[in-house]
């Protein structure tokens, strides 16, 4: 990704976030990115793609945040509660980009495609779920209830710490994860 086009996008998130879509406008944007507005329409054609392609960016850079780390050798739930920490921890030190995608995943400007396409990428989180599945450590639920009662609980354990945050300590946080495994666990 080109410089500018990483400034744009860096940019619009906290922008979007702070102002809202129609509180933002696209001369805003580029005046605090430091580009011209013709640079940024070269880049993104329509706020609405902006908006789109900010999305997918989003998602993925906290994926990219949050892979790897699966122990074969360590319980199912310790698995989960490391994957749900590195969401929650990234949440708080970037609240952004959970603000951002809490605000707009169910917004007409993120295209169904977009939707559809960035989900696509979390289908390794979907298969540590499904061992736990066929290991009978949790419910069985489809994937779209599972991903958003996920992403749901996130974003609200991120809230409740950016609202609270004197009451943010491991006690509080471990207690906040067992209330989410308590509802998918057998």
């Amino acid at each position: 990704m080109k410089e500018k086009e990483q400034k744009i996008l860096d940019t619009s998130l906290k922008l979007f976030v702070e102002k809202g879509f129609h509180g933002t406008s696209t001369a805003e944007i580029a005046k605090t990115a430091g580009v011209a507005t013709g640079t940024l329409f070269h880049y993104f054609k329509t706020k609405e793609e902006l908006i789109d392609r900010l999305y997918i960016y989003t998602k993925e850079s906290i994926l990219e945040e949050v892979q790897g780390d699966y122990d074969e050798n360590n319980p199912f739930k310790d698995n989960v509660k490391l994957l749900w920490l590195k969401f929650v921890c990234l949440g708080i030190k970037d609240p952004y980009k959970f603000n951002f995608i809490m605000t707009f995943h169910c917004s007409p400007y993120i295209t169904a495609f977009t939707k559809g396409r960035i989900e696509e990428k979390f289908v390794e989180l979907l298969e540590i779920y499904k061992k736990g599945f066929e290991e009978g450590k949790i419910k069985e639920i489809y994937d779209e209830l599972l991903m958003d009662y996920f992403w749901g609980n996130i974003l609200n354990t991120i809230m409740h710490f950016e609202k609270n945050p004197e009451k943010m300590n491991k006690e509080n946080v471990d207690l906040s994860f067992e209330l989410f495994w308590d509802g998918i666990s057998r």
